[in-house]
């Protein structure tokens, strides 16, 4: 008796529980749903992937700049002869502008990625915005124009960021089918080989300045070393992602002219 008596309220439990992940599991659908047609609603101003047809690809860097492990990267990009598109932390940008400086002056592409790295689907349009703009603000100070090109964290979405970024005439970089994780120390062996064996015509490839490394440098840095060399032996060229949305343009218009 005293058996049942016990499992009573485990049973309860158990129905309660069910219950309760039945109906998150409805919201999740519906916020799948709702992420899908935001992704349609913005899809002019969304950019994913580059062309299927030219083997350009971009590096972008996110979370940065940080004063020892971005220079190492520019380092090696500059070492290579290789563009690439900083998103840049707002914050970030403030600590370390001669940084900032250094990646304009060489040909890098500089790009928003908020100002205190927010997830902007847990944020209101007044937080998003401001976010934004301090971050444009911030990097006009020191290369003397706003970014025209927004990354948020997380690759989170929400119809207050898109709206925000179109009305700012901002296009939203993701990324392909490219991440190797980098941030999370992987192994330098697992960043090249993701990179190398997903990397497509037209990939945007995301790494990050820096993770939580406590060497001198980062596997982040020591995997371009290697990746950079074995793409362009494989006939890619590395470019800014406005390079990439130009070479999208091109094609847009040879399409329509057939």
């Amino acid at each position: 008796m005293k058996k049942i008596l016990y499992m009573i309220p485990v049973l309860l439990l158990l129905v309660v529980g069910m219950y309760f992940h039945n109906k998150a599991g409805i919201k999740d659908e519906e916020v799948i749903s709702l992420s899908e047609d935001i992704l349609n609603d913005y899809e002019d101003i969304i950019i994913k992937h580059g062309n299927n047809e030219e083997k350009l690809i971009a590096l972008t860097f996110d979370d940065g700049p940080h004063k020892d492990f971005t220079p190492q990267i520019l380092g090696v990009l500059k070492e290579n002869d290789v563009k690439a598109t900083f998103f840049v932390v707002g914050e970030m940008v403030d600590w370390n502008s001669e940084i900032v400086k250094r990646e304009y002056n060489e040909g890098h592409e500089i790009g928003n990625h908020t100002f205190t790295h927010i997830n902007v689907e847990k944020r209101s349009y007044s937080e998003i915005n401001k976010e934004i703009n301090q971050t444009q603000e911030a990097v006009k100070k020191v290369i003397g124009k706003e970014p025209n090109l927004f990354r948020p964290p997380y690759r989170a979405i929400s119809k207050n960021m898109c709206t925000i970024a179109k009305d700012k005439n901002m296009n939203i970089i993701l990324w392909s089918n490219l991440d190797p994780r980098d941030w999370s120390n992987p192994g330098v062996n697992y960043i090249v080989e993701t990179i190398v064996n997903k990397v497509q015509n037209g990939t945007i490839i995301l790494l990050h300045d820096y993770n939580n490394s406590k060497n001198s440098t980062t596997q982040t840095i020591q995997a371009l070393k290697i990746v950079i060399p074995k793409l362009k032996e494989q006939g890619y060229k590395f470019v800014t992602i406005s390079e990439l949305m130009n070479h999208m343009d091109k094609d847009k218009q040879t399409q329509n002219k057939k």
